[in-house]
């Protein structure tokens, strides 16, 4: 075990002594006392109050949850008014998708009409409170394979008449 040795204050204390010679070996170090840190305790204005003797009834709100804020909400608070051309670019872009839609359906021979009606429909049940979620969840898989059906038939029609133009285009 190694001790530390203030040889400064051993030498100090034999010359004050009138000693010529120091043996460092047999030397007595005097123990210091070790001072312990201090706990502290923070108290709340509550708990100080009734320590002396008022009685305050200090009720703390419950932690509650705050919904994150959206970008639409936002923009919805601020009322940012968007450029008239990117309106015209929305606008546009509609236009585009709308024409590829119609596009698509004749391709493939879907009838939009009848899956928009089928949609507004599922829709109409989902936000029904009168039915119970057992009835609302077989309504609407019953809607739901109506909707496959409807699209499988167009899928049929659309690959007999291509069958029908090759056999045309042969004769």
């Amino acid at each position: 075990m190694m001790i530390k040795m203030d040889y400064a204050a051993i030498v100090a204390n034999v010359k004050a002594k009138g000693g010529t010679s120091v043996d460092f070996e047999n030397t007595v170090q005097p123990i210091k006392a070790i001072t312990g840190q201090q706990d502290t305790v923070t108290l709340s204005k509550e708990a100080l109050a009734l320590m002396n003797g008022n009685s305050i009834k200090a009720e703390e709100p419950a932690p509650t949850y705050i919904r994150p804020e959206t970008a639409s909400s936002l923009l919805a608070q601020n009322e940012v008014e968007i450029a008239p051309e990117d309106i015209a670019k929305q606008e546009k872009s509609q236009r585009f998708a709308d024409v590829m839609q119609n596009i698509l359906d004749q391709r493939t021979g879907i009838d939009r009409k009848k899956l928009e009606e089928i949609n507004a429909m599922i829709e109409e049940i989902a936000a029904n409170e009168d039915m119970s979620p057992e009835e609302k969840e077989q309504a609407i898989e019953m809607l739901e394979k109506v909707r496959e059906e409807i699209i499988k038939e167009s899928i049929e029609i659309q690959k007999s008449a291509k069958q029908t133009d090759k056999t045309n285009e042969d004769a």
